[in-house]
């Protein structure tokens, strides 16, 4: 097999770049703003007044301007404030000065002011004093409805929404019902105890009464059903029936399914409510890995099917090679959110396993013509080529100074000539949220041709632009990546398909786990592999650095393709999960293929992962021009833990 358009390759990987793009020459201001910027966040006032002067053209003139009003707001005049407001409005400087002007309005209660200068806000706190305010002066038309909408929260809210809270408990919207469907929904969100102050307020004894049992039940479900108040069959029972039912399937996957056969000869559940449970019980069995997890999801009626289920349903059918279920459950389109791409495969994948090969190749042929790991396992199943369907963007002129001409896209790129690159990501995504597909696009070919790379890759994929595989897969670091691949006895292309995979070539990046650079490394990581290898790792903080960062992340890489016999998919798999739970994951006494290995491991993180990586592997083989390695060949199949079977 080859890869399709092979021919015209190195003409596309390694032509050379276009020129960068024109763009005004700040050399000067810029050194200016950084030398003014460091006096002024340093406290050198009278210096950085001196430095400001002739920057007022400078794109990152506002920050000064910013930087000024906000550490001293209670002492600026008003109109000062509202002229900064105006004359960046819909900036990120302006929407930060506007939380920090509106929390400074509210504390000092001045409401006609914050009424005037409110804009709809994502801060509860605000959008509740918002409330108070119009409360106060008396604008009050629509206040009862907001309220409503923040009082239907399954979450206890902040003491600013009291004073809107007592207003709509004062009024005629307020009642049982009301109060009712709060209590609901905390309990459905697992806060007992917001739910139990809500049961203060029911003057209903009927509904208190349901109310404390409800409470009882939650805390106890089977404890809480021996109440006689289950003796009847009302909606309201039914309710907290399927509630109960629910939380025992968290515990005990028979003991929910015992529970639902008695009341389901009790009650006259309605058909949501029967749907409810079943798939509330298929979901917990497939999560427990239960024995009976097929039979349980393959009950759950049609009308009661959402993403969830169908997931589960994929994953629980391959790993128990249950093909005609999953034939059945395949057949007609996803109804939730869900890959269709992979939906499809596995239909073509259960009906190969029902010996209906002519229906398989049907559908596989289709899914070849796609760029996509499903499409190259569905190439690999035919022996058909790779379809690489690459196509440049190429804006206009227009559409160029369309994005440059744009003040927040002008800021971002000063910051990131400064290397204050988390400012400048921050001004850079608040102004990519107000553009266009198109836009975005043009957006992404602007940044890329500044070498600003990962915003490139993003700002695509927040398009749903997936076609230019230049700027979607850079080739950068090729020195050193061309270094440590050839030392770690490892392809470049699967060097860079982690990069891509863990960073998207984003230097400095540093994910919630702590881990840091190019490849993601965990400091303690970091620092066990340099030991191994005999590096000096001065300080974790130098894993930010791309050779350290690459040194050492193959050195691991490697260690991890040594120990899992140089299988891609389960040293991949290791190097984003860790290798003890790999070997978990491994088969316990026969060959499972790699496909199907891949799809049925329990970390949906992981199995994402390890998709993309080998997808990304296959698309750097195409831009490097490497010998060509299919889907086939690189994932080999997981062969059973403790032994050394070839498969």
């Amino acid at each position: 097999m080859k890869l399709a358009f092979t021919f015209y390759l190195c003409l596309i990987s390694f032509a050379p770049s276009a020129e960068p793009l024109a763009e005004d020459d700040f050399t000067e201001q810029r050194d200016q703003f950084k030398q003014a910027y460091t006096a002024l966040t340093s406290g050198q006032k009278t210096k950085a007044s001196e430095l400001i002067k002739g920057l007022e053209n400078y794109p990152l003139y506002p920050y000064f301007r910013y930087f000024n009003l906000s550490r001293r707001l209670h002492r600026r005049p008003i109109p000062e404030v509202r002229e900064f407001l105006s004359a960046y409005d819909e900036s990120l400087l302006a929407k930060r000065l506007r939380t920090e002007w509106l929390s400074h309005l509210n504390r000092t209660k001045k409401w006609a002011e914050f009424l005037r200068d409110y804009r709809p806000q994502s801060n509860t706190k605000l959008k509740c004093a918002q409330l108070d305010a119009r409360i106060k002066t008396g604008a009050v038309e629509g206040v009862l409805g907001d309220t409503r909408a923040l009082w239907l929260i399954g979450k206890s809210q902040p003491d600013e929404c009291d004073p809107a809270f007592e207003y709509l408990k004062e009024s005629e919207l307020m009642n049982d019902q009301l109060v009712w469907q709060r209590l609901r929904l905390a309990l459905s969100n697992n806060k007992p105890g917001l739910a139990r102050f809500l049961s203060r307020s029911l003057t209903t004894p009927a509904l208190k009464n349901s109310a404390a049992i409800w409470l009882a039940v939650h805390a106890d479900p089977i404890r809480g059903l021996k109440d006689p108040y289950f003796k009847r069959d009302d909606i309201l029972t039914r309710e907290i029936v399927v509630h109960a039912i629910g939380r025992i399937a968290a515990k005990n996957i028979d003991s929910a399914e015992a529970t639902w056969k008695e009341y389901a000869t009790r009650y006259q559940f309605s058909d949501d409510e029967s749907g409810g449970i079943q798939r509330v019980i298929a979901i917990a069995a497939a999560a427990k890995n239960h024995s009976k997890r097929i039979t349980f999801l393959d009950r759950v009626p049609a009308t009661s099917v959402d993403d969830a289920v169908e997931k589960y349903r994929i994953r629980e059918a391959i790993e128990e090679h249950s093909w005609p279920e999953l034939v059945r459950w395949t057949t007609s389109p996803p109804t939730g959110v869900i890959d269709i791409l992979r939906w499809r495969y596995w239909h073509g994948r259960a009906l190969q396993n029902v010996d209906r090969n002519d229906d398989a190749d049907v559908i596989f042929r289709e899914l070849a013509k796609h760029r996509d790991y499903y499409g190259f396992l569905s190439a690999d199943q035919l022996g058909l080529d790779y379809q690489m369907n690459d196509h440049s963007i190429i804006p206009s002129e227009v559409e160029i100074n369309d994005i440059l001409s744009r003040p927040g896209v002008l800021r971002a790129r000063e910051l990131y000539r400064l290397d204050m690159s988390f400012k400048a990501r921050q001004e850079w995504e608040h102004e990519v949220k107000h553009l266009t597909p198109r836009q975005l696009e043009v957006a992404a070919y602007i940044v890329h041709k500044w070498g600003w790379f990962d915003r490139a890759i993003l700002a695509l994929g927040k398009a749903k632009s997936y076609d230019d595989l230049e700027i979607r897969f850079p080739i950068l670091h090729q020195d050193l990546v061309t270094r440590y691949a050839e030392k770690r006895g490892l392809d470049r292309s699967i060097l860079y398909s982690i990069i891509r995979t863990e960073s998207a070539f984003m230097t400095d990046a540093r994910s919630p786990a702590g881990a840091l650079g190019l490849m993601q490394v965990m400091p303690a990581t970091g620092r066990e592999t340099a030991r191994h290898i005999g590096a000096r790792l001065a300080n974790t903080r130098t894993l930010l650095e791309p050779t350290k960062n690459i040194m050492i992340g193959s050195a691991y890489l490697k260690q991890m393709f040594e120990r899992f016999g140089g299988s891609f998919s389960l040293a991949t798999a290791a190097y984003n999960a860790g290798p003890h739970r790999v070997q978990k994951w491994l088969p316990k006494s026969r060959c499972v293929p790699a496909d199907i290995w891949i799809d049925t491991i329990p970390f949906t993180e992981t199995r994402q992962y390890v998709r993309r990586a080998a997808f990304h592997a296959t698309l750097y083989q195409w831009r490097l021009s490497e010998k060509f390695q299919s889907l086939a060949t690189r994932l080999t199949d997981a062969s059973p833990r403790g032994t050394n079977q070839q498969c």
